[in-house]
């Protein structure tokens, strides 16, 4: 019985047990993915008054190591438990004798970002952010070169047009909040590709959590066209709202999930978008089985038009259900793969997945870990998957990807790497190409403050048996970002690139 087998039964046991509905993800969906990272920026205006004491807070800092050093198999995977500890003390003692959310949030924010895995996240409590004053600046900005430029206008004002250089928000450059944006987010080693990337994605909302938020602010924009600078006060957005506006303005903005659309049928060249790795058909589908059945359509249109050119756009795919990378890889692979070599977790994490109280529980963990010297628990993988024999793909696979490919997405990319099986097109992913922390979590109440902290229970490999892919993280075969000319005319460098790249061969 194969591993995913194995995890599909025991969880469904844990699931009538515990009353769990989820099972070995990285995140439970793209949406929890993202929302890690829209959680990282919400704004702090109902609780602007709210202190926090240096007592409190180191207080909370002490029961957060103590549960770190339990759980958390990647403490001192990207840095020395020494340096771990110097900065523990530092942030410590750096703390004024009291702080507001706001810089308490950035405190152990600026803490967890240091452990250099992105996995590990801070969340606000959901009661601090009341739906109706979740407001935004409702604008999406694209980086070219050292300048910033409007890319969605979501504001009821119409008149900011698309392309516009953005130099400031609240006489604050762009550049310096950008700057300060990848500061919050804790990349795998310190990708710096990723932290560029999420910045950018996530500007509004961190400029938000930078500086609090307001009703309104101030832009400072360039006219590219007639080259002169005017100032324009907005009204900040609840994204319900902004989102409407961009849906009404702007066509294809945004990329359905598993999408499937053949865009050449001449030269029979197709493009499947895979914007996240968790696909529900609702909230019973615990397994995901509307991801794999749309897969499996997609595949049988790939078998029923021909189709010899395959782009699979992974950009901005967070990760999702792991299973579901076994369940895309299969109708591609060249051969027998496993998704993960390994999985290891620790005596506390064993432990709060399987707790010994729960002696039927227990005993099916034990059944499918085994003990370690050193007290963790380890499993290895034994029996392959095999690639499927109905609508299997051999024709050319072309992969799109990005800083935003992260978790389930790398794992996907690398394990396509490895087997030699598509080419790739884009800039450098998010994740580690070795494997990460993830799979089951604890989320971490501290007592005082009430953040919450996102703690992985797990290690995992990634199954490279080939170790085709000696990079530390997955680069791609040709490296293409949008040029400022295509950001204008809303071009797609990338995609345009790999079909100049088919018609060229």
């Amino acid at each position: 019985m194969s591993i995913i087998r194995k995890y599909q039964i025991l969880k469904y046991l844990q699931t009538y047990i515990m009353k769990k509905n989820t099972w070995l993800i990285f995140y439970k969906n793209s949406k929890h993915c993202f929302l890690t990272l829209f959680f990282m920026a919400l704004t702090l205006v109902a609780f602007a008054q709210k202190t926090i004491s240096k007592q409190e807070l180191t207080e909370d800092f002490v029961q957060l190591k103590g549960q770190l050093e339990k759980l958390h198999l990647g403490l001192y995977h990207y840095e020395t438990k020494e340096d771990f500890e110097k900065r523990y003390t530092k942030t410590i003692s750096d703390f004024p004798d009291s702080l507001t959310v706001s810089e308490a949030y950035l405190a152990l924010n600026g803490f967890i970002g240091g452990m250099q895995d992105l996995h590990t996240s801070v969340f606000f409590p959901k009661n601090y952010f009341p739906k109706d004053k979740n407001k935004a600046l409702p604008i999406v900005i694209r980086k070219k070169g050292d300048k910033f430029y409007i890319h969605l206008n979501g504001s009821t004002d119409s008149t900011i047009r698309r392309g516009e250089e953005i130099i400031s928000v609240d006489k604050i450059p762009v550049k310096e909040t950008f700057e300060k944006s990848k500061d919050l987010f804790g990349t795998d080693k310190a990708n710096q590709n990723s932290k560029n990337f999420y910045a950018e994605r996530y500007f509004a909302r961190n400029t938000n959590v930078l500086y609090g938020m307001k009703d309104s602010m101030l832009l400072e924009l360039r006219n590219t066209k007639k080259d002169s600078v005017y100032f324009r006060k907005i009204q900040t957005e609840l994204s319900k709202n902004s989102n409407k506006i961009l849906a009404k303005r702007y066509k294809n903005i945004n990329r359905k999930n598993l999408n499937f659309k053949i865009i050449d049928s001449l030269n029979h060249i197709a493009v499947m978008d895979v914007v996240s790795f968790s696909e529900k058909g609702n909230k019973l589908d615990f397994h995901h089985l509307k991801f794999n059945n749309l897969v499996k359509k997609n595949f049988k249109s790939i078998q029923d038009n021909h189709i010899k050119h395959l782009i699979i756009d992974f950009r901005f795919n967070g990760g999702g259900l792991l299973t579901n990378t076994k369940r895309i890889t299969k109708y591609v692979a060249n051969g027998p793969f496993v998704s993960t070599d390994s999985i290891k977790l620790s005596r506390g994490g064993f432990n709060k997945i399987f707790p010994p109280y729960l002696f039927t529980n227990y005993l099916l963990g034990r059944l499918v870990f085994k003990k370690q010297t050193d007290g963790s628990y380890l499993r290895t993988s034994k029996k392959p998957n095999l690639p499927t024999k109905k609508y299997h793909y051999a024709g050319k696979i072309y992969v799109l990807m990005d800083g935003g490919s992260y978790s389930a997405t790398t794992l996907t990319i690398g394990l396509w790497k490895d087997m030699n099986r598509a080419t790739f097109v884009g800039s450098t992913v998010g994740g580690a190409n070795w494997g990460s922390f993830a799979g089951q979590w604890k989320n971490l109440k501290l007592k005082n403050s009430k953040f919450k902290v996102h703690i992985p229970l797990m290690k995992l490999i990634h199954g490279h048996p080939n170790k085709t892919n000696t990079t530390f993280f997955v680069e791609p075969d040709y490296y293409v970002e949008q040029s400022f000319e295509d950001f204008m005319n809303r071009k797609d460098s990338p995609l345009n690139f790999v079909l100049d790249l088919i018609k060229n061969k």
